[in-house]
């Protein structure tokens, strides 16, 4: 059983279940019990047969090498995601979730009176199968790609994790703010980034150093850049990226035609060209498959950044300096529950 993969999937499920927990409350103490309960086991029933039936059409009619490119990259934007905005939030440019607000800003959508309604109520139900569903759907993703390096690790992690946030919840009936959720979004973005960055190598032929133990490498070098990233997050460069003439004309052909599929997505963009590069890399050039993996993992880096320097430049031209993020950023709405990190 590796540690590694049991590690990532408990601390992505355990954010992603501490999200669903605070529905799932929401429900129970203003509409019933009952209800809440129902709508939270129907949907984990659902996440379990997703879980199956990808996991069995991954095994059963892909070969091991399309699989790993696949999970690779499934990997690797879920964790640039997830580390993206961690990033951003650790440098002051995103405000962090509030489960308090989420809870009682769902307590006032479902209506309260201070009696729990009688019988079993079907908008409850709706909405902690709703709350459970969405937020257990990126862990059902979690588990299948990390499943392809260690299958019985990665639902031990998912389902340890589950028992974990259920028994807190069950002793404390509030919502868990306390959770450093911030950090463990970055740490599990930092996770999964390495682990996509491994499989998707793997997958397009790049020679890892040490197999499997390059992990903790690729681990290592982006915890280093990431923390690089927050720090100049904070103390911007005179010359940002965007105003080099090159890359600004790179940056608006990118942005113009990833328009038409992708409403705001430079992270992804750059790592997609990340591999792209490194296959053709791979095609052309013989006997490099060391000088690929190290190719891929700064594409990577340079993804990240790219994005980092634009949100940065955004926030930059709606706050004027003198004022915080916090004061002038609108708030994610509570009621909606979103499977992003």
């Amino acid at each position: 059983m590796s540690v590694l993969v049991v590690l990532a999937t408990f601390l992505a499920a355990g954010v992603e279940w501490v999200e669903a927990l605070t529905i799932v409350l929401a429900v129970g103490i203003v509409r019933n019990w009952r209800s809440s309960l129902m709508g939270a086991t129907t949907a984990l029933a659902v996440l379990a047969i997703l879980v199956a039936a990808l996991g069995l059409t991954i095994t059963r009619y892909v070969s091991i090498a399309d699989a790993r490119s696949v999970v690779g990259v499934v990997l690797l934007l879920l964790g640039l995601g997830w580390l993206y905005k961690a990033i951003l939030r650790s440098a002051g440019l995103k405000s962090e979730r509030d489960e308090a607000q989420v809870f009682a800003a769902t307590r006032a959508r479902l209506g309260q009176d201070g009696r729990p309604l009688p019988g079993l109520d079907w908008t409850g139900a709706f909405t902690s199968f709703n709350g459970v569903f969405l937020e257990g759907l990126e862990v059902v993703f979690i588990v299948v790609a990390l499943g392809g390096f260690d299958v019985r690790s990665a639902l031990a992690g998912a389902l340890t994790s589950l028992v974990v946030v259920t028994a807190a919840g069950v002793a404390l009936r509030q919502p868990l703010t306390r959770v450093p959720e911030n950090t463990t979004k970055y740490v599990v973005g930092i996770m999964l980034t390495s682990f996509g960055t491994f499989f998707a190598g793997e997958g397009m032929g790049v020679s890892w150093w040490h197999g499997d133990l390059s992990i903790l490498l690729i681990i290592a070098v982006y915890l280093l850049a990431s923390l690089a990233f927050v720090q100049a997050l904070r103390r911007p460069l005179r010359l940002p990226l965007s105003e080099v003439a090159p890359l600004r004309v790179l940056a608006a052909a990118v942005r113009e035609v990833w328009g038409v599929f992708v409403t705001d997505s430079w992270v992804a963009v750059f790592a997609v060209v990340a591999l792209l590069g490194v296959t053709v890399f791979l095609q052309k050039v013989a006997g490099q498959e060391g000088v690929a993996a190290i190719l891929l993992v700064v594409g990577v880096l340079l993804a990240i950044g790219v994005g980092l320097n634009v949100a940065a430049r955004s926030q930059a031209r709606s706050h004027p300096p003198g004022t915080t993020a916090a004061e002038g950023a609108e708030e994610e709405s509570p009621s909606r529950v979103s499977v992003m990190p």
